[in-house]
């Protein structure tokens, strides 16, 4: 039997002499070297046996991409090892709320990165990981955690579980529209609208999780609110912009703030378009007709050439 070793790593001296190292010892090696984005969705559609991650990625880092595979149903039972610089005492505490099965500091000492690979794939160890949870539902883990995080980690695991359990996101993704909002409201409305049209829906309440949320989800359309707590929907929006999977996708403000700085702000970020709430069925279909094609019938009836 061949391991199959995903390693997430953006350094490429490191990449190609772990490759080939690791290739001479048995092991087919597949890449992500394009930050912890591109590593989460290899981790979904490769499912290797074992993953080797570095810690300093761009875009999310390591230690919020081990968070994010072991908050999940589809990834949580991979071990997972991470590739780490010692650069501070909070680097030790990152170890262990992370999740990670093990660590390797860097340099990298290759009979130490072998030993522990051949350790992570062992029967008992495959048996124990189908056994136990791990990520934030880990009891090792959750009494290092304080109650308020314990119960934010909570939630994110629940809803990755929700992503994970949906319907082939392959299928559903070709007409999925998303929309970043901590209104329930909003979200509703938003909800009625799109589904009436005939696409697939979800909202995401948490800005914070949208990125990871998102690239499981790969929606056709993002519809994001500009006021939201922690953060706004203008760095939320270029961050967006930053992952390659959603360069070309439609991002939509939507928000209160309607005035002529608001909307040259959007652009510069990157937003496709830009429209002031409450959140109104002609307005909501005619972006789904200009990114997605809603029928013509339903355009015909909706809306009037002075909207939007």
């Amino acid at each position: 039997m061949t391991w199959k070793i995903l390693l997430v790593e953006h350094d490429e001296p490191m990449c190609r002499m772990l490759q080939q190292q690791l290739a001479q010892y048995g092991y087919e090696v597949v890449l992500a070297n394009d930050g912890g984005d591109e590593g989460i969705l290899m981790a979904v559609t490769e499912l290797p046996d074992l993953i080797l991650i570095a810690t300093d990625l761009p875009v999310i880092d390591g230690w919020q991409t081990i968070k994010i595979l072991k908050a999940s149903t589809v990834t949580q039972n991979i071990p997972i090892m991470a590739l780490m610089a010692l650069t501070s005492d909070a680097e030790w505490g990152k170890v262990s709320e992370s999740g990670c099965d093990d660590y390797e500091l860097k340099p990298i000492d290759l009979t130490s990165v072998l030993n522990k690979i051949k350790a992570l794939l062992s029967p008992e160890n495959a048996s124990a990981l189908s056994a136990i949870s791990y990520g934030f539902e880990s009891p090792l883990f959750q009494d290092h955690l304080p109650a308020s995080q314990r119960s934010r980690e909570a939630q994110i695991s629940k809803r990755w579980a929700q992503v994970a359990n949906a319907t082939n996101p392959t299928t559903s993704s070709q007409s999925r529209v998303v929309y970043v909002d901590d209104s329930p409201v909003d979200s509703q409305v938003m909800a009625e609208i799109v589904r009436g049209a005939g696409y697939e829906y979800d909202n995401i309440t948490e800005p914070l999780d949208a990125i990871p949320i998102l690239l499981e989800l790969r929606p056709k359309v993002i519809f994001l609110d500009l006021v939201m707590p922690f953060t706004n929907g203008y760095e939320v929006c270029a961050q967006i912009r930053r992952i390659s999977t959603f360069r070309t996708t439609p991002i939509i403000i939507v928000t209160n703030n309607d005035g002529i700085i608001d909307r040259i702000r959007a652009r510069i970020v990157g937003a496709s378009g830009f429209f002031s709430k409450p959140v109104k069925k002609k307005r909501v279909l005619k972006v789904l007709n200009k990114y997605l094609g809603a029928s013509r019938e339903e355009t015909i009836q909706s809306l009037s050439p002075s909207e939007f």
